[in-house]
């Protein structure tokens, strides 16, 4: 009986197994020869996957190639081939780049998503292989019936030694066609003797490290030693961003007791808006945000200075740095192109779209900015006007029931929000876009509070681009307290140029 039942199991047990091997097989072998061509920090790049147990850098002729520890189970490693960039000069390159490698969770983020991603669309074809291997055997297998089996079984077998003798000889065949193949370039000695990779802190010895730096290694060779100038350049640019934004966070901490505490039952948001690029701040406000308890966050836009799709690096950081947070947004005229509202939909950012949602319990509205602005250029319109997009937004906030009144409504420019204010349609009005604070001011329309306020630049900003390793002007978060979904309160929270961190008194508002 147990025999009889492993006669019929035996088949089922075999189609797994070539099952399982195929899939394993051809998923290794794509995974092993994939790449993806990405946006990272301020350039292209194509990531590819290899089994060194490290992250390596390849960032062309002139530069050395830098690697460091991925600690990644099965030695898994990534080659990272930096490509072509927008920049203009290569100090301005060596500036994006150290600053935005000072903040780097965002891009390893959306690094791993890719390699991710590359994992299972070739889990997936492996997986497919190997069924389509399972089916096609067992369908021969079908085919062929029990009594021809048999046959085959004993023509087999009584010319076992006939087979025996031919299956030598395709292995030897088989061998010598793979040693054809592989064994010249073995047999050849190598011209160039393999890279010797030295610490980056061997390389620098004048200059301090933190614990990130002391683990990058360096290839040996021309580019590093010829452009080792350059090397420090951008260490000291990476030490200067990390020690002022680092100091900036911990600052945070020491002030903390003048933040405003939500009282049972209440929710915190924390406003944050012309960010500019500047992804330095971003722990500064994450900071505060975990200080207050804030469970939503609201972005008023200008996340990036000209809209590239290589500034999607500044979405990939406030992602990162506010993954346990709700994030409702806007982008601002200087977002305009798609790409920085792409990257915060793809982020899963609530991406205001002049329909009323709701977000823990706050009814926002709200709409991108219809400008177009480029970095260091003059306005130009979109489908829309301000002044368009003011009124349409009033119309649809004044159609709202009393019971589903809009509690804050979001845009970039406060030109688009007068229509909603002077008809009292909404109860707090957020925007940015002037780098300066305005408000609150509270007006009392049909016998209700509208509240209107204009954060200043988050990202401390003076024009468009603010990624640097210090600030322009004081950067600027603000906390909006909310009972039972309606706003109650606003405290701000100032990066001073000094490094110093302010704490505006906590100001209640009309209910």
């Amino acid at each position: 009986m147990t025999r009889s039942r492993l006669r019929k199991a035996a088949p089922w047990a075999g189609l797994v197994l070539l099952w399982l091997v195929v899939s394993t097989t051809i998923g290794l072998l794509g995974f092993a020869n994939d790449s993806e061509r990405v946006t990272i920090g301020a350039h292209a790049a194509t990531v590819s996957p290899t089994f060194d147990g490290h992250a390596t850098l390849d960032l062309g002729a002139v530069l050395p190639r830098l690697r460091l520890k991925t600690d990644l189970p099965a030695d898994l490693g990534l080659n990272i081939d930096i490509q072509e960039t927008d920049a203009d000069n290569l100090t301005e390159l060596l500036n994006r780049d150290a600053l935005i490698a000072s903040q780097p969770d965002g891009e390893i983020a959306r690094i791993r998503e890719v390699v991710r991603e590359m994992a299972v669309d070739n889990a997936v074809a492996g997986a497919g292989s190997g069924l389509l291997a399972a089916v096609v055997v067992a369908t021969v297998w079908a085919m062929l019936g029990p009594r021809r089996r048999r046959e085959l079984f004993v023509l087999l077998h009584s010319s076992e030694r006939r087979v025996q003798h031919r299956a030598v000889v395709v292995l030897v065949a088989m061998l010598i066609t793979i040693a054809s193949i592989f064994g010249p370039g073995r047999m050849r000695a190598p011209e160039v003797a393999p890279t010797e990779w030295r610490p980056l802190s061997a390389l620098l010895p004048e200059l301090s490290f933190d614990e990130r730096l002391r683990s990058v290694e360096v290839a040996s060779g021309f580019s590093t030693t010829g452009g080792i100038g350059v090397i420090r350049t951008a260490v000291e640019t990476y030490e200067r961003s990390t020690d002022f934004y680092g100091q900036l966070r911990d600052r945070v901490v020491r002030v903390g007791g003048r933040i405003h505490q939500a009282n049972p039952g209440e929710t915190v948001a924390l406003l944050v808006s012309d960010r500019h690029d500047n992804i330095g701040m971003d722990p500064f406000a994450a900071e505060v945000a975990e200080v207050a308890g804030a469970k939503v966050l609201i972005d008023a836009g200008d996340d990036s200075s000209s809209g590239q799709a290589w500034e999607v690096f500044s979405i990939n950081s406030l992602a990162q740095h506010f993954k346990d947070l709700k994030v409702v947004s806007v982008a601002g005229n200087h977002d305009a192109g798609g790409h920085i509202e792409d990257a915060m939909r793809k982020n899963k950012f609530t991406v205001l779209d002049s329909k009323p949602v709701e977000v823990e319990g706050i009814r926002f509205l709200g709409d991108s900015d219809p400008t177009r602005t480029g970095l260091g250029s003059a306005d130009s319109p979109g489908d829309e006007t301000t002044a368009e997009q003011s009124t349409r937004l009033a119309d649809v906030a004044c159609e709202q029931p009393e019971d589903k009144r809009i509690s804050t409504m979001v845009v970039h420019d406060p030109a688009s929000f007068a229509d909603t204010a002077a008809r009292g349609c909404a109860t707090l009005l957020l925007s940015g876009h002037l780098h300066r604070q305005v408000g609150p001011d509270t007006k009392v329309v049909d016998g209700k509070p509208v509240t209107t306020f204009t954060n200043g630049t988050t990202g401390g900003a003076a024009y468009a681009f603010a990624l640097g390793y210090t600030l322009r002007r004081p950067g600027e978060v603000t906390l909006i307290t909310y009972s039972q979904g309606q706003p109650i309160g606003l405290q701000t929270v100032t990066a001073e140029l000094t490094g110093e961190v302010t704490v505006g008194a906590y100001r209640p508002l009309s209910s």
